[in-house]
């Protein structure tokens, strides 16, 4: 008996030398294995965690990711710190309440919060991840990722902000951008410029020829997010129709007659930024389909090319016609009209906002000269005598030719349609003591102006508002006449 078990031992003893060393060959592919992951986790955009489902979160793993966002080692963040400890105070109830919502069956969330790092400063921190459960439903962990994006939640509630200053102060302004205009058309466009410029959303702009709606559409690219990157203007109606394609798509060297080298197209320029596409009402139906596909996230192709390129920008578009008659009459497609008429803008003609005349007026005489120049009570009357088909470029011509040669004259293809001949608008009264004096007169704008001055303190903004005039306009009188 004994032999027997003498003679079974060296057989027992290889076994178990086998299985060591298949375990010992197993814990070395389980430690590289941890090691990849471990690897994998701490190369991560971020910090990846696992934390126990008490009262605090304590912290049991942290990665490498933890000095970057938020300034600890993960040494320092498994040993004594927990997330309850980290979360903003103003953060927490919503994080709590989202946590305590999550299920076994419904166990993955996504939050954005802020988190105070080891320098004492906020983090905006997404965290996304998933609750681990029990057998019996309890939950025990939740492991996740952690990224930073403070920087890009700065500038969200930087553009916020503005939009809220713009939205506040909009009733006072005079002008947004390069519009010009205190009338109440005006601030209504103004208010949906911003609206505009705060969504992703495509915009159509609609109006008579000569009313800014490029400036407009430039208004909106600048109040964007988008403002840093390129502001592309295409004008449809001004493009050969056998080159619409290559311009909108680009084009390879050699693709037709006379493509010498690669070019990128109008929405491959625009990429980040906003394509501004005016007289859309011009483009052809066979490009619609084309540029429906793209705006739809399906890509493009450069003609020449079999690649499916993207590009990511905001649409503008404008038009001085009736789309929805063209829809109607078959020359617009009507998916196409629907995806660019998201957010409609209609800019109001110059004969529906006169009251404007008076900051246009001085604007482009201020553009156009350095010299002081006066501007009589006639002057004025005959401009708001007129109807203004041509609205605000006709306005812009006109004060060119008036500088030019001394003379108010109107294009003979413009309807001179005038208002009574006895209507004296209220702007013109206030100006008839200020700029309606003639040479003979300077002694008294002298002594009106130095008065005026005398009344008011000498404060320039209080005394041009007494006087019905700019406070650069004063500021001219002031200088001519040599007042101190």
């Amino acid at each position: 008996m004994d032999n027997d078990r003498q003679a079974d031992l060296p057989e027992e003893k290889a076994t178990v030398e086998k299985e060591l060393l298949q375990l010992k060959k197993t814990n070395r592919d389980l430690l590289k294995r941890l090691e990849q992951m471990s690897c994998l986790l701490n190369n991560l955009p971020g910090m990846a965690f696992r934390c126990l489902y008490d009262t605090q979160l304590t912290i049991e793993y942290a990665s490498e990711g933890s000095k970057t966002i938020l300034g600890y080692d993960p040494d320092q963040i498994v040993s004594g710190l927990a997330f309850r400890q980290m979360v903003h105070k103003d953060d927490q109830a919503h994080n709590k309440e989202v946590v305590s919502s999550l299920t076994p069956e419904n166990n993955r969330y996504n939050l954005i919060y802020r988190m105070q790092d080891a320098f004492g400063d906020n983090r905006w921190i997404h965290e996304q991840g998933i609750a681990i459960y029990s057998d019996d439903g309890q939950p025990v962990a939740i492991e996740g990722l952690l990224t930073d994006i403070t920087e890009q939640k700065n500038r969200e509630i930087k553009l916020h902000a503005e939009n809220y200053r713009l939205r506040s102060s909009i009733k006072e302004r005079y002008r947004l951008g390069q519009l010009i205009g205190k009338s109440q058309a005006m601030q209504n466009i103004y208010e949906r410029i911003v609206k505009a410029a705060d969504t992703e959303a495509s915009v159509i702009i609609n109006g008579e020829s000569g009313t800014g709606k490029e400036l407009a559409a430039r208004a909106i690219h600048e109040l964007s997010e988008r403002r840093n990157k390129p502001f592309v203007a295409v004008n449809c109606g001004a493009i050969s129709e056998a080159l619409l394609e290559s311009e909108f798509f680009g084009h390879l060297r050699g693709s037709f007659s006379g493509a010498y080298s690669d070019r990128d197209g109008f929405l491959m320029a625009a990429n980040g930024g906003t394509l501004f596409l005016d007289e859309i009402g011009e483009m052809p139906l066979q490009l619609q389909v084309k540029l429906l596909r793209a705006l739809d996230g399906r890509g493009f192709t450069p003609v020449g090319d079999n690649k499916i390129l993207s590009s990511d920008f905001k649409l503008i578009s404008a038009s001085n016609r009736d789309l929805a008659q063209m829809v109607r009459q078959g020359k617009m497609r009507e998916d196409f009209y629907y995806r660019i008429n998201t957010v409609p803008i209609v800019m109001p003609p110059l004969h529906e906002r006169k009251e404007d005349l008076p900051l246009l007026i001085e604007h482009f005489v201020n553009s156009y000269t350095v010299e002081e120049v006066e501007l009589s009570s006639d002057f004025y009357r005959q401009l708001n005598q007129h109807n203004w088909p041509g609205n605000v470029r006709e306005l812009q011509n006109v004060i060119r030719r008036y500088l030019t040669l001394n003379e108010v004259s109107f294009s003979p293809l413009t309807d001179q349609t005038s208002a009574e001949p006895n209507e004296v608008p209220a702007y013109i009264d206030s100006l008839s003591t200020s700029q309606g004096v003639t040479a003979e007169l300077v002694e008294v704008e002298r002594k009106i102006v130095l008065l005026a001055l005398q009344e008011n303190r000498w404060n320039m903004g209080q005394t041009a508002t007494a006087l019905g005039i700019s406070r650069r306009t004063l500021q001219r009188r002031v200088n001519k006449h040599n007042l101190k």
